[in-house]
């Protein structure tokens, strides 16, 4: 069994855009009015298409409205908290990731804190980043570049330690 972990990174405004990019598009609830938004964006595609009137305000306001709020979700709010996030010192310092037994503990220059794995809900991963996520607050993540890793064996120690606690 692996004992532990120990990953550092410095993180930047792209990684906090694209983390948070990551996290909006994996909530339940996104995922939902995205639906409906196409589902609407549909109907009044399919309404203007079949009548031969002049397209009306309301009609006008469902055409632009999914499009601007699907850029809004994606490209705007994730680049505006990411270079918000890099004007607070906390946040654009180096971070070691210690992964343990006992748990994740994230460490800065500025503090530290332990995240024991009960209070640890899940992992999501893509190609560029993991995601930690919270069991009480659901809108809370902590995020891991996967440049974070110096060899393929830390990052099978830190997915084998994942694995087995997250599962429980």
């Amino acid at each position: 069994m692996v004992q532990s972990v120990t990953l550092k990174y410095t993180p930047s405004q792209q990684d906090y855009a694209q983390a948070i990019r990551l996290f909006m598009m994996k909530r339940t609830a996104n995922r939902i009015s995205l639906g409906f938004l196409v589902i609407a964006f549909a109907i009044v595609v399919l309404s203007i298409s079949t009548q031969a009137t002049p397209i009306t305000i309301f009609e006008l306001i469902w055409l632009l409205f999914p499009p601007l709020f699907i850029i809004y979700i994606i490209i705007i709010q994730p680049n505006r908290m990411a270079k918000q996030a890099m004007t607070n010192e906390h946040l654009a310092a180096e971070t070691t990731w210690e992964v343990s037994d006992s748990g994740v503990q994230i460490s800065t220059s500025f503090d530290s804190a332990l995240f024991e794995w009960d209070a640890l809900a899940r992992l999501i991963t893509n190609k560029d980043y993991y995601l930690l996520l919270f069991k009480k607050n659901k809108n809370t993540f902590r995020f891991l570049p996967q440049r974070s890793f110096t060899s393929a064996e830390d990052q099978d120690s830190f997915l084998q330690l994942m694995t087995s606690h997250l599962s429980k």
